[in-house]
């Protein structure tokens, strides 16, 4: 199992046990989340703010962000749906319930794991794959100097990290 800068929640253990939910608060917070939300999806889908965001997740070759890639980040926002899936991608609100990094890590019983992190990341910091080796202490981690986006930014090092990872197992 490879991972390139994994995202997810990790288990908070000092977090307080959570509270009985108050249904109209949470329709009145629900209802304000939404639309703020929604007018931030509406300005956030902007060519010139993708592309600037963009810059900042590429910060060691940022010469890769040009108009195709822009165009293939904004695209998918042209979809009906688009504003929903933002929406519970901001609010980790996707279908079912909660899914931890913890319990998937678990749910790997032991497959080989390689972290190849971007450790220039400005959304998943290193920190989180610190996390994950401390929870999955087999995984090999492989830093790569990029951003958000290793397979993108260094291809060539992200490709040589995963064929040595292969050929071990192979071993």
């Amino acid at each position: 199992c490879v991972l390139l800068n994994a995202a997810g929640r990790f288990k908070d253990p000092d977090a307080p046990p959570e509270k009985e939910p108050n249904a109209i608060i949470d329709a009145i917070a629900t209802l304000i989340k939404r639309a703020v939300i929604q007018l931030s999806f509406i300005y956030t889908k902007q060519p010139a703010r993708i592309e600037q965001v963009l810059r900042q997740v590429y910060p060691i070759n940022a010469n890769n962000v040009d108009e195709e890639l822009v165009e293939s980040i904004r695209y998918p926002s042209l979809d009906p749906n688009a504003a929903e899936v933002f929406y519970r991608v901001i609010t980790k609100n996707g279908s079912g319930p909660q899914v931890y990094v913890d319990d998937l890590l678990q749910d790997l019983n032991g497959i080989p794991l390689m972290l190849c992190w971007g450790e220039n990341d400005p959304w998943i910091r290193p920190a989180a794959a610190d996390k994950i080796q401390a929870l999955y202490p087999s995984s090999l981690r492989v830093s790569i100097d990029a951003g958000h986006c290793p397979h993108d930014e260094a291809p060539e090092d992200v490709n040589l990290a995963v064929r040595n990872f292969m050929s071990q197992l192979g071993n």
